[in-house]
């Protein structure tokens, strides 16, 4: 079984890359998608994903509170982290967490160990679309 697999959503490049790069040094397996409409579609390949890490405001048909509904349809359990500079916490129902941009590295780690432990964890928490 390998390392668990976080699928990160965000437009701006340079985020997208460095949060991706930052999940695989800490041991986690990272899927990037450059919007909503292709996060949806990595979700709907049967990937299996076991967490997610979206932006809000992005260009496409689904943003990513769209795509955290979407998701929480096809696999209630699986957890979603969203961030904005935007919003607030409490306009991110029904994400599981949330975080205002700008965040470090460490801040979204802490989340996401509490979410689903360390990348290597076996526990059945892996869910797929």
């Amino acid at each position: 079984m390998g390392a668990q697999t976080i699928l990160v959503v965000e437009d701006e490049f340079l985020i997208r890359f460095m949060l991706a790069d930052s999940l695989r040094e800490i041991g986690f397996q990272a899927l990037e998608a450059a919007d909503g409409d292709e996060g949806f579609e990595i979700l709907m390949s049967g990937q299996v994903i076991d967490l997610i890490v979206t932006d809000v405001r992005m260009p496409g048909a689904i943003d990513g509170m769209e795509l955290t509904r979407r998701s929480k349809s096809l696999a209630p359990a699986r957890p979603v982290i969203v961030c904005s500079a935007d919003m607030l916490k409490s306009e991110s129902y029904p994400a599981d967490e949330f975080l205002a941009k700008p965040y470090t590295i460490e801040t979204l780690a802490g989340l996401i160990a509490r979410l689903i432990g360390d990348p290597w964890q076996t526990t059945p928490q892996t869910h797929s679309a």
